[in-house]
């Protein structure tokens, strides 16, 4: 079977797209045919949409004006993130706030907006954390380390949520990216190398294909080999 990926007609919003997977995804859309409306930094041919992701009134305001100037949703990639890397003993409630809303917060919000849309296009769900959600991560990365965790679980219950209505959502686990500080923090995974964003958007151009059609609850650890237990 010839697989061709083509998302011409699809509207597609991204978060993040400060963050190198996120900007990879939206311009690895728009060059499959997707509109492309983006949060986070201009990224060419995508409409850009500006402000405060880490409440749930400003995730409203952000997908509202993109639901506009897409007129409808087929895939939210919900990839914003905060970290704050503090050992334990350090954290403080206001880092805890911070992380927990602007990792797992997000996540929840922008979805929750964006539902009734992406119901009516039996549309996909794909959320990106950290491949320490599954293992844990260096010193100091409590905080962000059980928000990614708790992205895990969300994802699940929004599968199990949503499927009937014909959504499915999945989780992108992403391991350190060459060149990122994560990556100058670790040793190199069982494969020998770092990740790069063209790779981690390719998967998530899967998952919202109809190749990905039976997928959904999935969890997918895109990080070498290190959750193989090296």
């Amino acid at each position: 079977m010839k697989m061709e990926m083509s998302f011409t007609g699809k509207r597609v919003f991204v978060t993040g797209v400060d963050k190198p997977i996120a900007s990879a995804v939206a311009r690895a859309f728009v060059e499959h045919g997707a509109s492309v409306a983006v949060h986070g930094a201009p990224t060419d041919r995508a409409t850009e949409f500006t402000g405060d992701l880490y409440t749930a009134e400003g995730c409203k305001r952000v997908v509202d004006g993109a639901l506009t100037a897409l007129g409808g949703l087929d895939v939210l990639v919900n990839a914003a993130d905060f970290r704050e890397d503090k050992p334990f003993e350090q954290i403080t409630p206001d880092d805890w706030d911070a992380t927990i809303d602007g990792a797992l917060a997000v996540s929840m919000f922008c979805t929750q907006f964006a539902l009734p849309p992406l119901q009516a296009s039996k549309g996909n769900i794909i959320n990106v954390t950290s491949s320490y959600a599954q293992m844990g991560g260096p010193s100091g990365s409590s905080a962000y380390t059980a928000a990614a965790a708790s992205i895990v679980n969300l994802t699940r219950m929004q599968a199990l949520r949503f499927g009937v209505d014909g959504v499915r959502s999945n989780c992108l686990c992403a391991g350190p990216l060459e060149g990122s500080v994560a990556a100058a923090k670790s040793d190199l995974p069982p494969i020998g190398r770092h990740g790069d964003a063209e790779e981690m958007a390719a998967t998530i151009l899967f998952l919202a294909s109809p190749y990905a059609g039976f997928m959904t609850g999935a969890i997918i650890v895109l990080d070498g080999g290190r959750y193989s237990g090296a």
